[in-house]
């Protein structure tokens, strides 16, 4: 096959259809990119920051030369201006390229709400390599840093600084961490971890200003964990979550869905006038897809995820027929020396999509008893009509091993009955004789059975 491809992105999306296609077609590849670097792990910006990972370079997964290598023409610091739907063509400062193939892939942009200060010296927001660099430049073990925001972005952030010394204040406007992935219950396990290593979490609460000349000095809070309203602070960084960039392709005609995201289709093309364009797709943080259990409109923030798509994506232009099933998005996130796992929907997303659940929880260790270095281990699931829809886990080891044997599970459609034959390995250094999730189970069918 021998076409023009254009890209639009070249974070896990862009350049994992790019490099496909130059493995397995004849294409003539394209890639814009805003960003300075490409090809990046933007999950390890934490670690470097607490110190786990020596350098931002580390991050790196592919360098520009290994692009070149490959004949794929990537242009990085390079504003797209326009896409022009009807002469196919991509308006940009490096020219107009025609193209055969287009694929949208320019991913998420930080949320910042409207505080007042927020153009002060020592605001960051977290998104990119660069962002990673400043931020790291700005602070030492004497910094005083507060995050606005408790979601993945912010809490894992929180114990990485923490770990370091560093004195962290988080400021969450809903009741709770990890509001969009796990359950109270559950976010108060990661929340007292927080606690334990220092970092002052202050829910329920708004920033009112970030306050200074210049410069941060202070921030002020509103709540009642901050009896003063006033939290002193040399370091900023806005953590309240991501939008779509999409506005490219609605100025080029291309449908947004209520996500803020570009609808596609199982084969993640676009639509435009009311129908599938066979020749431009979407994927990652800016496509909108569907979530397995409610099948509502979703977006997928995982690296995981886009890699998918960009396979599917990659797959559709070499001539093949691939599909995108709807998503269930196993997700981890890394605080200090706890993991909160989840899969699914969440207790909320439940109540909101007007679905009757029965949850069933429970604790254990992670080792035997008797077997030096286990842990607390929480586990909790969540049925409807019997069926797995979702579950959560947190605990210091073994998190991400059951998140993923649960997300299957929900994914094969598997009932109370089936996680309570459910068997599974033991070992006393890895495990309990019976898993910890398996008394979650049974909890869940006692309730459903009237016996708790």
């Amino acid at each position: 096959m021998n076409g023009k491809v254009v890209i639009l992105g070249a974070g896990a999306v862009g350049t994992t259809v790019a490099t496909y296609l130059k493995r397995h077609t004849c294409h003539e590849v394209t890639v814009f990119s805003s960003d300075t670097h490409t090809a990046y792990s933007q999950c390890g910006i934490p670690f470097v920051l607490e110190g786990v990972i020596h350098d931002f370079p580390d991050l790196i997964v592919r360098p520009l030369d290994a692009f070149v290598d490959m004949g794929i023409d990537l242009h990085l610091e390079t504003t797209v201006k326009r896409i022009d739907a009807n002469s196919q063509k991509v308006i940009s400062d490096a020219g107009i390229f025609e193209y055969d193939h287009l694929v949208i892939a320019t991913g998420s942009l930080p949320f910042v709400p409207p505080i007042d200060g927020k153009e002060l010296d020592g605001v960051f927001t977290l998104h990119t390599l660069s962002d990673g660099m400043k931020i790291n430049s700005s602070i030492n073990d004497a910094s005083r840093v507060l995050i606005i925001g408790a979601g993945g972005i912010g809490t894992e952030l929180a114990g990485s600084l923490a770990v370091r010394g560093i004195t962290v204040t988080m400021v969450e406007a809903l009741p709770q961490v990890l509001p969009l992935t796990i359950d109270p219950d559950m976010a108060l396990l990661v929340q007292q971890h927080l606690n334990s290593l220092g970092v002052l979490v202050v829910t329920g609460a708004h920033v009112n200003s970030i306050n200074g000349k210049q410069h941060v000095r202070s921030v002020s809070v509103q709540g009642d964990t901050v009896p003063t309203g006033i939290v002193p602070s040399d370091v900023v960084i806005v953590a309240t979550g991501l939008k779509p960039l999409s506005g490219i392709a609605r100025d080029a005609g291309y449908k947004i869905g209520i996500t803020g995201g570009i609808v596609t289709d199982e084969h993640l093309r676009v639509s435009a006038d009311g129908g599938i364009l066979d020749n431009v797709y979407a994927g990652g943080e800016c496509a909108e897809v569907k979530e397995f259990v409610t099948c509502s409109p979703f977006i997928s923030r995982l690296g995981s995820a886009a890699r998918r798509m960009a396979r599917v994506i990659g797959e559709n232009i070499a001539g093949q027929d691939a599909v995108y099933p709807p998503t269930l998005s196993p997700n981890v996130v890394v605080v200090g020396e706890v993991t909160a796992g989840s899969v699914g929907i969440t207790s909320h997303t439940a109540t909101l999509n007007d679905i009757s659940v029965v949850c069933g929880i429970s604790e254990g260790r992670t080792r035997a008893g008797y077997f030096p270095g286990g842990s607390q281990i929480n586990a909790k699931l969540i049925f409807s009509n019997r069926r797995l829809v979702g579950a959560q886990v947190v605990a210091r080891e073994g998190v991400k091993e059951r998140i993923d044997a649960l997300s299957l599970a929900i994914r094969m459609g598997a009932t109370v009955d089936d996680l309570l034959e459910w068997e599974t390995a033991y070992a006393p250094s890895v495990s309990m004789i019976i898993d910890p999730v398996t008394f979650a189970a049974d909890d869940a069918k006692m309730k459903m059975d009237g016996l708790a």
